[in-house]
């Protein structure tokens, strides 16, 4: 009797050992499918021919970028024509050619871009050289956008790439400082590039702490915003715009 008790005991030990063997070898198989996911984020999109279809009515705001911008609620009441035009998940380099499409599409006075959350998390998996590769990227690519606007007459104003919001303790060990680090430095690159194009920039202080922190009533997970956020960043949108900007399929997108 005791020894098929062991006997039983020993084989549940084995398929509960088993169990946990195959749960760690998904997890990690999952991990390293999440990671290479996040990796191609940083990879350069081949050139794309700019869309040559029927315009939509033009847009005197243009709210672009990732998932930030595609969860921008409540919608900004303006007493002009807004688009938000956000794609989650995508990186700034990813978003150039959707960047020149949205031009061509809506003719916009004036865009508001918030990219580069995406390329610090990516950039944060990532060695050192690949990650300083990738903030040289992130940069070009604001850079190539600012340039865009200004060839097909819309005014850009760049503002600061929000920081993340909360970064639980899973997330911590994860990434470390390197997310902030990199949107940090993103950050301190902005006035020069918005200055060489002749964007305005705009600080995301009014939606800050006083240590530059997202307080708790504008967090939503640890990298998106709340309603409460986003009627902060209202004020930050001009108040009234001129009509749009004569516009030419032809120009130049830089």
């Amino acid at each position: 009797m005791a020894g098929r008790t062991v006997n039983r005991m020993s084989r549940l030990l084995m398929t509960v050992l088993a169990l946990l063997v195959i749960g760690v070898a998904l997890a990690a198989l999952a991990f390293h499918q999440w990671r290479a996911g996040k990796h191609a984020l940083l990879e350069v999109p081949p050139a794309q021919a700019l869309a040559t279809g029927t315009p939509a009515a033009p847009a005197s705001l243009l709210l672009f970028g990732d998932s930030r911008i595609a969860h921008w609620d409540p919608r900004p009441q303006r007493p002009y024509p807004i688009v938000v035009n956000g794609t989650p998940g995508a990186s700034a380099i990813q978003l150039v050619p959707a960047f020149q499409a949205a031009l061509a599409q809506y003719r916009p006075t004036q865009v508001l871009p918030q990219v580069g959350a995406n390329d610090a998390v990516a950039a944060a998996l990532s060695d050192a050289a690949v990650a300083s590769r990738a903030q040289a990227d992130a940069r070009a690519a604001i850079d190539r956008m600012a340039a865009a606007a200004r060839a097909m007459g819309a005014q850009l104003v760049i503002i600061e790439v929000i920081p993340p919001v909360r970064i639980d303790p899973v997330r911590r060990m994860l990434f470390g400082g390197r997310v902030t680090r990199f949107i940090d430095d993103l950050n301190a690159a902005l006035p020069e590039i918005a200055r060489r194009n002749g964007a305005t920039f705009v600080s995301a202080r009014p939606l800050l702490a006083p240590d530059g922190t997202v307080p708790d009533r504008f967090r939503q997970d640890w990298l998106h915003l709340t309603p409460k956020a986003y009627r902060a960043l209202d004020p930050l949108l001009p108040p009234t715009l001129d009509r749009p900007a004569p516009y030419s399929m032809d120009a130049s997108t830089g």
